[in-house]
């Protein structure tokens, strides 16, 4: 075994080498802060549009085709759920539930509920045209953490309709803004 010949002498040292990989674990915790603060910025917003229909030449078309092309074709119908109001996108008109929906003994009551509150609105409306056309619209959901707990009952109530329902969950403190 090798012994230091001189008791002046020092040994290896790995302190120089720890100081490097503190500082490295350092800059990598700062740079990976920045990103995740930047990532989820105040001021960013998402415009809700709805897109233009561009139809293919139908004498080109494949039986296979003119399917993919149908459900392509299906545009959604975005409506936002707190658990309290909903509201059509990009309209911006709501209407709000006074009442949980789940304290209902029945799901009837529940619909009907539901029913009676769009009634006459333009919410009311807009979830009609899309139960008229269910091969070409569809129901987006997007849903805050509030309203998270009836949920079910909402997005039930969409589906007794014949309407097919994403759910999308969103930032309950994102804002929401009129484009014009």
């Amino acid at each position: 075994m090798a012994n230091l010949s001189n008791d002046d002498e020092e040994g290896i040292s790995l302190f120089p080498m720890f100081n490097i990989l503190a500082c490295t674990l350092g800059v990598m915790v700062f740079i990976l802060a920045t990103v995740a603060t930047v990532s989820l910025g105040a001021d960013k917003a998402i415009e809700i549009v709805e897109a233009p229909i561009e139809l293919p030449d139908s004498s080109e078309m494949t039986v296979e085709d003119a399917a993919r092309g149908a459900a392509e074709r299906r545009r959604p119908v975005w409506i936002e759920w707190d658990g309290v109001q909903l509201t059509i996108y990009p309209s911006m008109e709501t209407v709000g539930f006074d009442r949980d929906l789940r304290s209902f003994d029945s799901w009837d009551e529940t619909y009907a509920y539901i029913s009676e509150r769009l009634t006459g609105t333009r919410v009311g409306a807009s979830v009609a045209q899309v139960g008229l056309e269910p091969e070409l619209r569809y129901v987006v959901l997007l849903v805050r953490p509030s309203g998270f707990d009836n949920l079910l009952e909402i997005g039930s109530y969409f589906e007794f309709l014949g309407i097919d329902v994403a759910h999308e969950p969103i930032n309950q403190q994102w804002q929401r803004v009129r484009v014009n």
